[in-house]
C-alpha cells in the first residue's frame, strides 16, 4: 500500500473501522490453535489496566533482571497479535514462558496459569482514549465522550470492559489464577511481588525482590520508555490497520501528563455507575469497585 495515501482519522466511524482490522484471520487461528503448558502463565487484563507493568515485573523475575530486549511484547508475546508480529507462540522462552492477553475468561486458551488485573473503569477509559489520540486518530480529533460512547459502552466496538470483569471473577479462587487490582499493585508492590513470584515457582530472595521493585518502578521505565512503548506493535500492525508510520504510543505515562489529564464529563461517570449496579452487582453481590477491590485485597492477604 502507498504510504501516502495512509493516514489517521479524524471520525469515530473510520477509527472503529481500522480497529476492525487490528487483529488478523491469521493471528486469531494462531492464538486459538495455541496449547498452552501447565507452566506458562498468561497476564489477562483488559487494555490499560496495568499490562505491561506486570509483564516487566514477571520478565524481571525470571531473568534476574535482563534488559536486553527491544520492546517488551517480544519477550512477554501478545497473544492474539503474535502470529503478525512474526511471534511463535509455541517457542522457548527462558522459563517459565510469559504471555499477555486482553481476552476474557470464555476466550482465553486453557491450561495455562494467570494473573489478572481489574481497573477502575473511568481511569481504564481515559488512560485508553489518551493511548488512541494520536495513533489510531489525528491529536483530539475524537472527543472522549465520543470514544466513550462508542469504543467503551457500545461493547461491540472494542473490546468489553464488563465482559472481561464478569468471566474471570468468578476465577478468583481458582488455584491457577492470581488477581489484583491495578490500585493495590501501586500500594503495595512488595506483596506483589512475592504473590508473582510464588504463583510463578521462583524463588524470591532479597536481592531479586530489590531488583523487580526497581525495574518495575515509574522511574526506571521512564528512563527505557522505547521498551516499553508499541514501536514493534506499530510497524507490524499500522500497514494492516492502514495507519501512517509512528505515532505516540507510550505506555508508560509521564508525571506532567498525569497532571493534565482529560476530565471525564459527569455523564459518563453516572453512565458508568449504572452499568455496575444493573450488570456487574447483580453478578458479583458488589455495590461497587471499591468493594471489589476489598474483597480482592482481603483475599490476597488471607493466602
Amino acid at each position: 500500500m502507498n504510504s501516502q495515501n495512509l493516514f489517521r482519522p479524524t471520525d469515530i466511524h473510520d477509527m472503529l473501522e481500522r480497529n476492525q482490522l487490528f487483529y488478523t484471520d491469521a493471528a486469531i487461528r494462531a492464538w486459538r490453535a495455541f496449547k498452552p503448558r501447565a507452566s506458562d502463565i498468561i497476564i489477562a487484563t483488559f487494555p490499560k489496566s496495568g499490562t505491561t507493568w506486570m509483564q516487566q515485573i514477571l520478565h524481571t523475575l525470571r531473568t534476574g533482571g535482563d534488559m536486553d530486549f527491544e520492546e517488551i511484547s517480544m519477550v512477554v508475546p501478545w497473544m492474539e497479535i503474535a502470529y503478525d508480529m512474526g511471534i511463535d507462540l509455541g517457542a522457548e522462552q527462558p522459563a517459565p514462558r510469559l504471555f499477555k492477553s486482553h481476552l476474557p475468561a470464555d476466550q482465553v486458551p486453557p491450561g495455562a496459569r494467570y494473573i489478572v488485573i481489574f481497573r477502575n473503569s473511568a481511569d481504564v477509559l481515559r488512560s485508553y482514549y489518551e493511548f488512541m489520540d494520536g495513533w489510531f486518530f489525528e491529536p483530539g480529533s475524537i472527543s472522549i465522550t465520543e470514544f466513550a460512547e462508542y469504543a467503551f459502552f457500545d461493547q461491540s466496538g472494542f473490546e468489553d470492559y464488563w465482559h472481561h470483569l464478569i468471566t474471570w471473577w468468578p476465577r478468583r479462587s481458582d488455584r491457577d489464577v492470581l488477581m489484583f487490582c491495578y490500585e493495590d499493585m501501586k500500594e503495595h508492590i512488595d506483596e506483589v511481588i512475592n504473590s508473582v513470584a510464588n504463583h510463578a515457582g521462583i524463588d524470591l530472595g532479597e536481592e531479586l525482590l530489590a531488583t523487580t521493585r526497581l525495574h518495575s518502578s515509574h522511574a526506571f521505565m521512564r528512563e527505557h520508555a522505547s521498551q516499553f512503548d508499541e514501536h514493534a506493535t506499530q510497524q507490524a500492525l499500522n500497514p494492516i490497520c492502514r495507519l501512517p508510520a509512528g505515532g505516540p504510543a507510550s505506555k508508560v505515562t509521564t508525571e506532567k501528563k498525569k497532571d493534565e489529564r482529560i476530565e471525564i464529563p459527569a455523564a459518563i461517570h453516572r453512565r458508568i455507575e449504572g452499568i455496575w449496579q444493573l450488570q456487574i452487582k447483580p453478578l458479583t453481590g458488589l455495590a461497587s469497585y471499591n468493594e471489589m477491590r476489598r474483597a480482592i485485597l482481603d483475599s490476597n492477604n488471607q493466602d
